[in-house]
């Protein structure tokens, strides 16, 4: 790990944290039963989690939404997701595990994703002591966590102690071996632009081979490798320079016979779930919540 990589990163880092979402949910309006930190030993290492425990009648096991915030695998924290993992947990009746997922370049992939899918597998060891139903899991996640989100869906397939019965890939990233500068936007300065782009990879990936790898680059996986994955929603935005590589995905899923709900909000750029338009980020929020919940409906 180089010096002033790592100190540009943690730089980089300290300034998202700080980053406030312009849309966001007034949490007063979803209340919980409990909103609590967990800490759970993972084999990469301690990892926290924001769990939203939801305001139910009864004790059927809960399903589950594993949420993974964005960042380019180096900064983001599940903060920045807060108030829409407690509207998810409010109106879907679901426990929410918001994850603070090991960052680049400390922990250069597969050590994130592997965490992420720890944590996957954790939920369903513990189901009977936490409530939970891990035949009925879902995972999502934004930019970046839509790539691990990817990844832990292709991880989990055939899993014999859990499935996952839906992904939400929401402006991802998908192929990390296409070079930045070929990623264009009708925008003059769109929100990503190759130089962040290309210092993401550099902490991200150890060597830029691993950009193959499937487990990495989801595009790249084969038409077998993607059979048998969960039904699909995919949101991109007209304006983000991942647009492609979204709509790609989406048409190798469906080659494969996945079942993909995609959309692309008109006029919107990267991380407009978060910053608007306020109007599109409220539809992609409520495209979210409808997945989900016909997902957990028709898995119960």
């Amino acid at each position: 790990m180089k010096l002033l990589q790592l100190l540009a990163a943690k730089l980089l880092r300290t300034f998202a944290s700080r980053m406030k979402a312009s849309f966001v949910y007034d949490t007063a309006q979803y209340p919980l039963r409990a909103r609590e930190i967990r800490h759970v030993d993972t084999p990469q290492g301690r990892a926290r989690a924001l769990f939203y425990w939801p305001l139910v009648q009864g004790d059927a096991p809960l399903p589950v939404y594993l949420n993974l915030h964005g960042g380019g695998f180096i900064a983001g924290v599940p903060e920045h997701d807060d108030s829409y993992c407690q509207r998810l947990a409010h109106n879907l009746g679901c426990l929410v595990v918001n994850l603070d997922y090991a960052l680049a370049p400390e922990h250069p992939f597969p050590a994130g994703l592997n965490q992420c899918f720890a944590m996957l597998e954790w939920l369903a060891d513990n189901a009977v002591e936490l409530g939970i139903d891990p035949w009925r899991m879902a995972v999502g996640g934004h930019s970046a966590g839509g790539n691990l989100a990817s990844g832990v869906a292709l991880l989990a397939r055939g899993h014999r102690r859990l499935r996952v019965v839906h992904q939400v890939i929401d402006y991802a990233v998908l192929d990390l071996a296409a070079p930045a500068e070929d990623k264009p936007s009708a925008l003059p300065k769109p929100l990503l632009r190759p130089g962040l782009m290309n210092f993401f990879m550099s902490c991200y990936l150890v060597d830029r081979a691993q950009a193959r790898d499937p487990l990495a680059s989801p595009l790249l996986a084969s038409i077998e490798q993607l059979r048998g994955l969960p039904p699909t929603t995919l949101i991109i935005a007209e304006y983000d320079v991942l647009r492609a590589e979204g709509q790609a995905y989406a048409a190798r899923l469906r080659q494969a016979g996945v079942a993909v709900q995609e959309r692309m909000f008109a006029g919107c750029d990267h991380m407009f779930t978060h910053l608007g338009p306020d109007e599109s980020a409220e539809q992609a929020w409520q495209l979210i919540e409808d997945s989900l919940r016909n997902a957990f409906a028709e898995s119960a």
